[in-house]
């Protein structure tokens, strides 16, 4: 694996700071590491320079090296280093919180070994897009105090899978060390040197980065994949999905499209936005197709899927509005499954599984019915029943024709009980754009299906009305297509 080069900050005959790029351990872990790379940066020195404080493998930012003056020497004792870290964390982070933050006596347990340690000072820098970064103070030789602590509190860094995240903006740890206070060993006096952080860490809050962000450039991923496809909610929807399981998916999406698919024995399936390869696995559990592949365009929900892959199921990273330049034989069915309200360009997306289909292949689609289900347009009503005098739950709609996208919450049931949103973004479309988006391109539009929630709700005077609307009112609709021939 080809490694980005860390960036050197300062450097002179007693110290060297550099810029560690997220993904490289310190000094122990997979090689290269951070000391390996400086070794090679630095060339022959005349003092042997020693790593005066840890950062996390997954994290990136300043680390500072110091010269020896012997063996018995330590680069901490002798320069006296403060970090101050940008942390990205899930939810929006309160001022209140925030004191609470620098005035919490509490301690977290460490896995370093070193005891407890009180609450690092914390301050808000910016919010956005259910995102916060916070800046923070920590004792550099405790490299996973910020993250313990932040997790702790509700507040768990971006893509810090080992401690709840379920968000992944950045494809990496959303923590960086930018800034260091020294006393420098050979010249009396404090010095302070900074880093800042990736543009991307601002970009994922839908804010501007500062001018100075763009120092880090080398170091940091390109900021157009951030929010890739659904790469940043790829840990909450595969626990949701794959390892907890939805029984909207398991009760009626998947058996619905396996009966209007009609799959025969030893046909070729491609699963167009499989996330992370649900539906492809439940295609190869209950038929006997030869061959299922799945595409998305998320990183993080294919290698998922490939977990899971089996000798019949294969998955690949791919824009589902770019199939048509996709190498593959063409395939007898095809799926997209409660993934074309989250694309922009519908018709491109239709034309590109006409163009893989073989003539006379099918495909079935499954979006949230448009007619009821949408976002801001829509919601649920109650009204007292004239003719019986009994109180009756009705679907309210407020608009439909229009064309919109929105932001919305994925799991309501969680946030209201405190948990931190999850959020994407929806396109709502009348139902006209979807059969002409079909059509346009030559696909015959052969079955429609209207299906409604089986869930049911607790005991209670409003709970027949209610289990009343969900059957009357349904929650999804299903398409099927065919290439003539």
């Amino acid at each position: 694996m080809r490694y980005p080069k860390p960036d050197i900050i300062e450097k002179d005959n007693f110290i060297l700071l550099v810029n560690k790029p997220a993904g490289i351990a310190t000094r122990k872990g997979e090689s290269p590491t951070l000391v390996d790379m400086v070794e090679e940066l630095s060339g022959a020195r005349k003092r042997m320079m020693r790593v005066a404080h840890e950062l996390d493998a997954q994290a990136s930012g300043i680390v500072l090296f110091v010269a020896m003056r012997d063996s018995e020497d330590s680069p901490r004792t002798q320069t006296h280093p403060e970090t101050s870290y940008l942390a990205l964390v899930e939810g929006v982070f309160s001022e209140e919180a925030a004191q609470i933050g620098e005035t919490v006596t509490g301690s977290v347990s460490h896995s370093s070994g070193l005891g407890a340690t009180p609450s690092p000072p914390i301050r808000v820098v910016e919010s956005g897009n259910g995102l916060s970064l916070l800046r923070v103070r920590a004792r550099p030789d405790l490299p996973e105090q910020i993250r313990e602590h932040l997790a702790k509190i509700g507040h768990p860094i971006v893509g810090d899978h080992k401690h709840g995240s379920a968000r992944d903006d950045l494809h990496r740890l959303g923590l960086h060390a930018n800034g260091v206070r020294i006393s420098h060993p050979e010249e009396d006096k404090t010095m302070r040197y900074k880093c800042p952080a990736p543009a991307s860490f601002w970009l994922a809050m839908g804010v501007q980065p500062p001018a100075d962000a763009a120092i880090n450039a080398s170091v940091e991923q390109d900021p157009s994949h951030v929010k890739k496809g659904w790469d940043h909610v790829a840990g909450w929807y595969d626990n949701l999905i794959a390892q907890r399981g939805s029984d909207h998916h398991t009760k009626i999406i998947l058996p619905g499209v396996m009966n209007m698919l009609d799959l025969q024995s030893n046909e070729r399936v491609l699963d167009v936005a499989c996330g992370q390869g649900v539906m492809s696995e439940y295609i190869v559990l209950h038929s006997d197709v030869d061959e299922v592949l799945g595409t998305d365009i998320s990183d993080a929900l294919i290698e998922a899927a490939n977990t899971r892959a089996t000798d019949r199921t294969s998955y690949k990273v791919w824009d589902a509005c770019d199939l048509s330049k996709l190498e593959h034989e063409p395939v007898d069915a095809a799926t997209c499954i409660m993934a074309l309200m989250n694309i922009e360009h519908l018709d491109t997306v239709f034309k590109g599984v006409y163009d893989r289909l073989k003539p006379g292949g099918r495909f079935v689609c499954v979006i949230s019915h448009p007619s009821f289900r949408i976002t801001g347009g829509s919601a649920w009503g109650w009204t007292m029943d004239e003719r019986t005098g009994q109180q009756v739950q009705f679907r309210r709609v407020d608009q439909y024709l229009v064309d919109q996208s929105r932001t919305i919450v994925m799991n309501p049931g969680e946030v209201s009980k405190g948990k931190q949103a999850v959020t994407t973004v929806t396109h709502h479309r009348p139902l006209s754009s979807y059969i002409n988006a079909a059509t346009q391109c030559g696909l015959v539009i052969d079955g429609l299906e209207e299906w409604a929630s089986q869930r049911t709700s607790e005991p209670g005077p409003r709970a027949a009305a209610e289990n009343n609307a969900r059957r009357e009112i349904p929650l999804f609709m299903a398409i099927r297509c065919k290439k003539p021939g």
